[in-house]
C-alpha cells in the first residue's frame, strides 16, 4: 500500500495561547469559585509547556464540509485518479455529528462517491486504524484505491469540548485542561494498492485506562462497567469532552516508548517520524528516552491538538515544504484514548 495523495486544510480563525485564556476568563468569572487570576496563569504555564503556540478554529460562515472538500480535491488531484476509482471510503474521526447511519455516508453523499464507506472509532488512533483496516483488504485484494477522510471539528458552542471553558473551580482543570489545547482541521488522505508489503502496524492496548479520556452519551452508565460509572460520573455532564491530561501523558511516556521497540525497527533507518499532536514538549520527551526527537516532524506547535487528524496532516505538512522524503522508512506514533498506542512504519 502506498499515500497516492495527502492533504491537511485548516479553518481560518487563529487562536493563540492568550486568546484561550481570555475565553476562559470570560466564560468563568461569573461562575468560578476562588482566585481566578491565579488559576489563568497556572494555565498560561501549563499551555506553554505543551509546546502549543496556536490553533485553528472555524471562522465565520465557514463549514467542515466545504474544507473537508477542499482537502479531497486537493489529494484527488496528487493521486491522479478519478472519483469512480475510490472502493472504499472511511471516517475515522472523534467528532461526528451521527451514530446513525455512518457519518461516513454523509460525506460520500457530499463527495459524489458510491463506494461502500465506514466509521472506524479508536479515539484520537482512528487514523492509524483506518490505515490498517485498508492495508488488510489491499493485501487480500479486495480493494484497488481508498480514502480515508478526517474532520476534526469540535469547537462549536454545542460541541463537547467548548463547554469546558467554563470553570467552576481550579480543581476541574485535572480533566478540563485537554480543551484547551484542541485545534481543527480536515485532512484527506487517499492510497493505492501498489507495494503491498509497504506498511507495518504495531499496537499496545490498555483498555484498563479507558475511564480517563471519553465523550459520554446518553445512558453511557449502560454501557461501562459498574468500576468506571464513579470516575466518569464527576465529570458532570452528557457529550462533554474530558481528558485527565497528565495521568494520560504518565501512561504514555511508559507506552509510547514500548510500542516503538516492539515494532522492532532500528532508529538509525529511521527519516521522520509523525506524531500525535497532543504535545510536542511530550512527544520531544518520549523521543528523547529513545533516541528518535531530532527525527519528528512537529506541527502541534501551530495547530494544536488535531486529534485524528495529527499524523495525515504532518505528512501532508512535510511534502508540501519539501522536509520529507520519498522511498525513505517514516514512522507514525501515537497514543490516544482507551488507551491504544501504536507505531506504524512506511515509505512514502
Amino acid at each position: 500500500m502506498r499515500i497516492a495523495g495527502v492533504s491537511g486544510v485548516l479553518p481560518s480563525r487563529c487562536m493563540t495561547n492568550q486568546d484561550i485564556i481570555a475565553l476562559i476568563e470570560k466564560k468563568s468569572k461569573r461562575i468560578f469559585q476562588g482566585n481566578l487570576t491565579k488559576t489563568l496563569k497556572t494555565i498560561e504555564k501549563l499551555l506553554d509547556k505543551t509546546g502549543i503556540e496556536s490553533r485553528y478554529w472555524l471562522g465565520e460562515g465557514e463549514k467542515p464540509m466545504h474544507l473537508m472538500e477542499q482537502a479531497f480535491d486537493q489529494a484527488l488531484k496528487q493521486a491522479n485518479i478519478s472519483k469512480s476509482d475510490i472502493d472504499l471510503l472511511i471516517y475515522p474521526n472523534v467528532l461526528r455529528g451521527f451514530i446513525e447511519p455512518a457519518n461516513s455516508t454523509f460525506v460520500a453523499k457530499a463527495l459524489g462517491l458510491n463506494c461502500r464507506n465506514y466509521d472506524v472509532v479508536d479515539a484520537c488512533n482512528g487514523w492509524i486504524t483506518a490505515m490498517d483496516v485498508i492495508n488488510s483488504k489491499m493485501k487480500a485484494g479486495e480493494i484497488r484505491h481508498a480514502a480515508i477522510v478526517n474532520m476534526e471539528f469540535g469547537m462549536s458552542e454545542d460541541g463537547p469540548i467548548i463547554k469546558n471553558f467554563a470553570l467552576n473551580s481550579s480543581d476541574e482543570l485535572a480533566y478540563k485542561f485537554p480543551s484547551y489545547t484542541i485545534g481543527e482541521a480536515a485532512s484527506v488522505t487517499i492510497l493505492n494498492n501498489k507495494s503491498i508489503d509497504n506498511f507495518k502496524f504495531d499496537y499496545i492496548s490498555r483498555p484498563d485506562l479507558s475511564d480517563l479520556c471519553n465523550i459520554t452519551l446518553p445512558n453511557w452508565k449502560l454501557f461501562c462497567n459498574d468500576s468506571d460509572v464513579e470516575r466518569i460520573l464527576s465529570f458532570k455532564g452528557n457529550y462533554q469532552f474530558n481528558s485527565y491530561g497528565a495521568a494520560l501523558h504518565e501512561h504514555a511516556g511508559y507506552e509510547a516508548p514500548n510500542v516503538f521497540r516492539q515494532h522492532n525497527i532500528d532508529r538509525r533507518d529511521l527519516h521522520k517520524v509523525f506524531a500525535h499532536t497532543s504535545s510536542p514538549t511530550m512527544w520531544d520527551r518520549f523521543g528523547n528516552e529513545i533516541q528518535i526527537a531530532d527525527k519528528i516532524h512537529h506541527i502541534g506547535q501551530k495547530t494544536g491538538n488535531i486529534v485524528t487528524a495529527s499524523i495525515p496532516f504532518g505528512i501532508a505538512d512535510a511534502l508540501q515544504h519539501g522536509q520529507v522524503e520519498r522511498d525513505k522508512l517514516c514512522m507514525g506514533w501515537a497514543g490516544s484514548g482507551g488507551m491504544v498506542f501504536s507505531a506504524m512504519s512506511f515509505k512514502l
